[in-house]
């Protein structure tokens, strides 16, 4: 019999939904590499509870498990509450590392400008937004990893603390993190339904939670801040900034500028002239 969890290359893990479930894979797993001489090294495997009460102790070829609050798979940092800030300091130290690495290559005058945009595109914001999709489209989430891709930035324009970034950004054209993952977020959502694993499943057969899931949570902004220009054509986002129009279209006010409205971390701008998509084509 096929044991439910995940694999990819020589990293396991094992999906159940009880300790007795649990223990019976384990076992199973156990049999099998008896059969064929190999051993586990049980030091590098945990046991981690989700809504539900502490592990059991259990054993994998006659060695204990150690149990753990939170799981490092693939590099994205699970816990047991669901989190997601854990994942984003990690990303923020190793885009800081990256950044502190990198720093006399985006300090040098004699670099092209081109280059060191392409270093922060290329190279920062990946690091920084790896599993962005679980971000959720808040700013405030975001915001520790966008510093680090600031810092660079600054480095690049050769300005201090003091300069409006997002026109800075916008200047050299450097996405922030929170478009970004937002972005992958509307892209996952309408693309993973059709994928064969388990994702496909648990987006068009959503669980009946009280609490907002990552699925639930990503359609309710899609329906509220995304249209579909045509039959079969990608959702276009009407999310826009401030900072991705000219001064000259949008004339300011006291009261701010016309058909403006702020909705909780999203600006969205009701505007007469056809909006498109961050991912210019």
């Amino acid at each position: 019999n096929r044991i439910p969890g995940l694999l990819f290359a020589d990293d396991a893990v094992v999906l159940t939904d009880s300790a007795e479930n649990l223990q019976t894979s384990l076992d199973a797993i156990s049999a099998w590499s008896d059969a064929w001489e190999m051993a586990v090294n049980a030091s590098k495997c945990a046991i981690m509870a989700i809504n539900c009460d502490d592990a059991v102790e259990m054993t994998l070829q006659r060695q204990t498990i150690r149990t753990t609050d939170n799981y490092t798979y693939l590099g994205y940092i699970m816990n047991s509450k669901w989190g997601v800030s854990d994942t984003i300091k990690n990303n923020k130290l190793k885009a800081q590392k990256a950044l502190y690495s990198a720093y006399g290559f985006l300090n040098r005058s004699n670099v092209l400008t081109a280059l060191k945009i392409k270093f922060i595109n290329s190279a920062l914001l990946p690091i920084g937004c790896y599993g962005g999709e679980t971000f959720r489209m808040s700013e405030a989430r975001c915001h520790p990893i966008q510093t680090v891709i600031d810092q660079a930035t600054r480095l690049v324009a050769k300005v201090g603390k003091s300069a409006a970034m997002e026109r800075i950004r916008e200047e050299l054209g450097i996405t922030s993190v929170f478009l970004r993952t937002s972005i992958a977020r509307e892209r996952a959502i309408i693309k993973w339904p059709a994928s064969k694993t388990w994702i496909a499943e648990i987006i068009n057969k959503p669980i009946k939670a009280q609490k907002s899931t990552w699925v639930t949570g990503s359609s309710r902004w899609i329906k509220r801040y995304c249209q579909t220009d045509a039959a079969g054509q990608t959702p276009k986002n009407k999310i826009q900034r401030e900072l991705d129009w000219p001064a000259s279209n949008l004339p300011y006010t006291e009261a701010g500028p016309p058909g403006h409205r702020e909705i909780g971390n999203w600006q969205l701008l009701n505007c007469s002239a056809p909006v498109q998509h961050q991912n210019h084509q």
